[in-house]
């Protein structure tokens, strides 16, 4: 089958570059969300108003088009207003409406349930019930300490689980996010994410795990903060998706799965930004060969349509006890199922990850050119539609520029390409079906931009 296409033949690559920005529509609404919008929302908003999506493009109130480079955080996989997701969800709400899935069973949850064991590591048996990625990292935690008899749980610096008081803190992606909440939870203990470009460690010691992250965790944190009987499990983003679109070594894997075996640990993936095919697999754990105890999916699982998460897990993790709470109302409500059994379907029909590593394809080399032209960019990074730069004063101190960051942002979005500048490096999540010709095009742009913020601050 045709991979579905996200624009219609005959138009051009890109739309043409918007004028102003805010346009007098779109600014007359953004004023008056701000009178009534927590400021901590509003004040973050892309100027711009959304009136409608179509595949890969948004269209503002003002006429604007711009190519979406952000796919509403990675939960839209396959651009906007896919008939073929949106008409099952459609029928089901017709069919069924709502219902809550911890009551009352409807007849789509087995086939979900058993297409989604059907899809993963064959380490996990068992699937558990969400409303999105959040709620299911909350879960995972839960399954982790209730299976193990053991509190402690050890996240990773820098990682992105969710905005809640326990995801926050398990995170601890940036200060901004976890202050104030951080020191008033306990439970968790924290590693340096292994950050090739960020890491503060020597190489691996000899004699020791072969990766410096887990040498850390061995010889310090079990050595001198927590005694390893007393731990849960670990819980760990295989790409660094908000922090960065960060990969781990194959090294640091091997180490960390040596790990948890010699104590007994669970290791729980957060998948719900790297599953459904980001990474350029159907989830991110198949490039290294990991079998996790547990697997927290979301965002994409819905195909963009449907909000619905889910956590899976393996005997050891979710098959001997029956007393964990877990979800809530809204998880896996009828229509959500129907969306997401669609949205699997479309993977396997199509040749969706081969479209995504083409797309990684294309961001090694114009990214990569974008650094090799400016000193001011520190790394760039693709790993399927996992992408991004990173802006620095120097190279040698590797001191972040995030100033630079957010202007070469906005005057991407002044020359209509959206992307996401809201954590340490700007980041871009294409549609895992637009085409790589698009992607070039759209990344041809966003060099301009780069070009004219470091004319701008005098960089």
């Amino acid at each position: 089958m045709t991979l579905s296409l996200d624009h219609e033949p005959g138009e051009s690559l890109l739309p043409p570059v918007p004028g102003e920005l805010p346009g007098p529509r779109s600014a007359a609404e953004l004023a008056r969300l701000r009178e009534v919008i927590y400021p901590g929302t509003a004040n973050h908003l892309v100027p711009l108003v959304v009136a409608s999506k179509s595949g890969y493009l948004v269209h503002d109130l003002d006429g604007n088009s711009f190519v979406d480079l952000v796919s509403s955080s990675a939960s839209v996989p396959l651009g906007a207003g896919r008939e073929d997701l949106i008409e099952p969800l459609v029928a089901t709400m017709r069919n069924i409406g709502n219902e809550d899935s911890h009551g009352l069973a409807t007849e789509l949850m087995l086939p979900l349930a058993e297409k989604l064991i059907s899809i993963t590591p064959d380490s996990l048996t068992r699937v558990d019930l969400g409303l999105n990625g959040t709620e299911v990292v909350e879960t995972a935690v839960k399954m982790m300490r209730r299976a193990t008899g053991r509190p402690m749980v050890l996240g990773f610096l820098g990682g992105y689980h969710g905005e809640t008081s326990l995801t926050s803190v398990l995170g601890a992606e940036e200060t901004e996010i976890s202050k104030g909440i951080r020191p008033l939870s306990s439970g968790f203990f924290h590693a340096p994410y292994p950050n090739p470009f960020r890491s503060p460690f020597a190489p691996p010691r000899p004699g020791g795990s072969g990766d410096s992250t887990v040498d850390f965790i061995r010889d310090h944190l079990l050595f001198h903060a927590v005694d390893p009987e007393e731990v849960a499990g670990v819980l760990i983003e295989p790409i660094l998706g908000s922090g960065g679109c960060v990969a781990p070594s194959q090294e640091f894997w091997d180490a960390l799965v040596a790990l948890c075996e010699e104590y007994g640990w669970m290791l729980a993936v957060d998948e719900v930004k790297t599953g459904f095919g980001r990474s350029g697999e159907m989830f991110a754990v198949e490039k290294w060969g990991i079998q996790p105890d547990l697997m927290c999916l979301g965002k994409a699982m819905g195909g963009g349509v449907a909000p619905i998460g889910a956590v899976l897990g393996s005997e050891r993790a979710m098959g001997g006890y029956d007393d964990v709470p877990t979800g809530s109302t809204w998880s896996w409500l009828p229509w959500a199922c129907a969306a997401s059994l669609a949205t699997i379907e479309a993977f396997e029909n199509e040749p969706i990850l081969k479209n995504v590593r083409a797309l990684e394809a294309v961001g090694r080399e114009k990214l990569g050119a974008i650094m090799e032209r400016h000193p001011q960019v520190g790394d760039a990074r693709a790993f399927g539609g996992f992408q991004a730069l990173e802006f620095v004063h120097d190279r040698e101190s590797r001191e972040r520029d995030s100033e630079l960051q957010h202007l070469v942002a906005r005057k991407a979005t002044e020359l209509g390409i959206l992307t996401d500048s809201s954590s340490a490096s700007l980041n871009i999540q294409p549609s895992l079906a637009m085409q790589p010709e698009v992607f070039s095009a759209a990344l041809d742009r966003i060099a301009e931009a780069v070009d004219q913020a470091i004319v701008e601050l005098g960089r």
